[in-house]
């Protein structure tokens, strides 16, 4: 479970698990061709230990869907996806002319583009094998002909956490300081649940048996509005996993207090976004 490839199961099993909904908020008709009984008991003892996990997964993925299916409608040509694990993304969500780049470690990658052969499942999409923050994000994207001059939407999903302040400040500078036009749309906790400072033990006790299991949560922010101001960048969207919980699935009670502390949004560069 400590390595990237590992985790990238996990969380397409609770991603898949959404298609067995009577009414699913997304469809991901794709995921199920990385996917076995060995991953599944993986992904039920994961689940069983951090039962808010799942949900989130599955709130995060409809709305990352969402934003980035507005974009391409909007316009959009290029997408690029950080830490892309098992995405199915380029292959569920694509467009006349849409080109994406997965950027990840090569053995994840390199599973992830036989298996998409072997199913016969096309995908317009060039894969980036690389560290984007000890290499440079931008450093990898001049190496697959990626136009800086396009608009663009960058997707970070499940990362940010796992980075030092510092790394996920660098790459959003990286990216307002190169591509021209651009939104980018990542998930982040509230400070106050790395700080243990909530006043909920539920979700301390959460982190304890989470990162237990996987990896300890370094980065947290309190005010996206703060970080967004001071990259010179603007807030497009921002919404807690409680409040798209009430959104997305009315009538069912939370899981846990991490859903008002764990968010999602989207920004852009300031002198105009993608759409």
């Amino acid at each position: 479970m400590k390595n990237v490839t590992g985790t990238a199961f996990i969380v397409a099993e609770f991603r898949a698990e959404e298609n067995e909904e009577a009414i699913p908020l997304y469809t991901d008709p794709v995921v199920k061709i990385w996917l076995n009984e060995e991953t599944k008991k993986i992904a039920n003892q994961i689940a069983h230990n951090s039962p808010a996990a799942k949900e989130m997964v599955k709130l995060r993925t409809k709305y990352f869907d969402d934003v980035l299916s507005n974009q391409i409608l909007g316009g959009c040509k290029q997408v690029v996806i950080l830490g892309s694990g098992l995405d199915s993304r380029a292959a569920r969500i694509n467009g006349e002319k849409v080109t994406y780049f997965e950027i990840d470690d090569r053995a994840t990658l390199q599973l992830k583009k036989e298996t998409l052969k072997a199913n016969k499942v096309t995908a317009n999409v060039r894969y980036i094998p690389g560290d984007y923050v000890k290499e440079g994000l931008i450093s990898l994207l001049h190496q697959s002909e990626f136009d800086f001059a396009r608009p663009t939407y960058f997707l970070w999903e499940g990362n940010t956490t796992l980075l030092g302040k510092k790394d996920v400040i660098f790459v959003l500078e990286q990216i307002r300081d190169n591509v021209t036009n651009f939104r980018v749309s990542f998930d982040y906790m509230s400070e106050q649940v790395i700080l243990r400072t909530t006043g909920y033990q539920d979700i301390n006790d959460y982190i304890d048996k989470y990162e237990s299991m996987y990896a300890p949560w370094i980065t947290g922010f309190e005010n996206i509005a703060t970080l967004a101001d001071e990259l010179n960048l603007k807030v497009i969207e921002n919404f807690s996993t409680a409040d798209l919980h009430a959104q997305y699935r009315p009538g069912r009670s939370l899981e846990s207090n991490l859903f008002k502390f764990y968010f999602v949004c989207t920004l852009e560069n300031v002198v105009g976004g993608v759409s």
